[in-house]
């Protein structure tokens, strides 16, 4: 329920952990493979004195070098796109749910909250239900509720989405109209680890 893509979160969460992994896995190869051990004990000097020498080719200065300056550029801009990317997290929240225009009655616009506290209302006067919240989203520029429960021990997903989809059409008919909503129900012990979605 973000305006990132999910499919960029999935891609950068894969390379991150990719990354990791591999990183993980020489570490543990060099420190319990024998043979593994031995190539990197032999190959090294090599590689430091390569390094080294790459370092000597690069200096601009006796103290600065152009790979350094490389490395910090790289490194503020990755900063620079994780927290651009951790800015966009959290985003789709929405305050307005209804806006309607005609052209002999005006604007009318319902407030998100609104919405939000007169299903928390009907919700919490159910004994089906443990907990709800009740939020809203812009999904592709339509605004969607989004209702999150928590069943009580025992109480079918069944019975909690016929008795959550019973309040949301009041609702409509209260507002007029139908308005979208996805439904994530929860509980118990089984519910921490996995849950039931709907989109209604």
């Amino acid at each position: 329920m973000t305006s990132t893509r999910r499919g960029l979160n999935r891609l950068f969460l894969v390379i991150v952990g990719l990354l990791l992994i591999v990183t993980g896995l020489g570490v543990i190869a060099v420190v319990t493979v024998p043979a593994v051990r031995d190539g990197w004990s032999s190959t090294a000097p090599a590689v430091q004195r390569s390094v080294d020498e790459a370092h000597a080719a690069s200096l601009l200065t006796p103290e600065v070098s152009w790979i350094t300056i490389g490395v910090i550029a790289v490194l503020v801009l990755l900063a620079g796109l994780l927290i651009a990317f951790m800015v966009k997290q959290g985003h789709g929240r929405t305050g307005r749910l209804l806006r309607e225009t005609r052209e002999d009655e005006g604007t009318t616009v319902v407030d998100a909250r609104v919405a939000e506290t007169l299903l928390e209302d009907a919700l919490a006067r159910r004994d089906e239900l443990f907990a709800s919240r009740v939020t809203t989203f812009d999904v592709t520029g339509t605004p969607t509720l989004n209702i999150a429960v928590t069943a009580r021990r025992g109480v079918s997903p069944r019975t909690v989405a016929d008795a959550v989809d019973a309040d949301v059409t009041a609702l409509d008919s209260v507002l007029g109209r139908q308005v979208p909503a996805y439904l994530h129900i929860s509980g118990g012990f089984r519910a921490r680890t996995t849950a039931r979605a709907r989109v209604r």
